[in-house]
């Protein structure tokens, strides 16, 4: 009897373990990938020509007085970076 007793709260105790590690995990996961976003990406004088997605990437093609650049987001919105194609005089 002594045994069983031993074992059950063995059994208990690892299971109370489990649940403190799977909580943890889960909080330190992030945000979920279809949650909705706002970005404002500043381009005086330029206007949006596209937008395209390459797996969890946003890009964006702006076109404008000093040429094309393409903007690329995260998908949470972030902005990753910017290449500039200047037009030459």
């Amino acid at each position: 009897m002594l045994a069983v007793v031993v074992i059950l709260g063995i059994l208990i105790i690892l299971g109370v373990i489990g649940l403190i590690v799977a909580a943890v995990l889960k909080s330190s996961r992030p945000a979920s990938q279809n949650s909705a976003f706002s970005v404002t990406v500043p381009a005086p004088g330029e206007h949006l020509d596209s937008v395209q997605t390459d797996g969890n990437r946003i890009l964006l093609h702006l076109s404008g007085p000093k040429g094309d650049e393409i903007v690329i987001l995260d998908s949470t919105g972030h902005l990753q970076g910017r290449i500039t194609v200047a037009t030459t005089p």
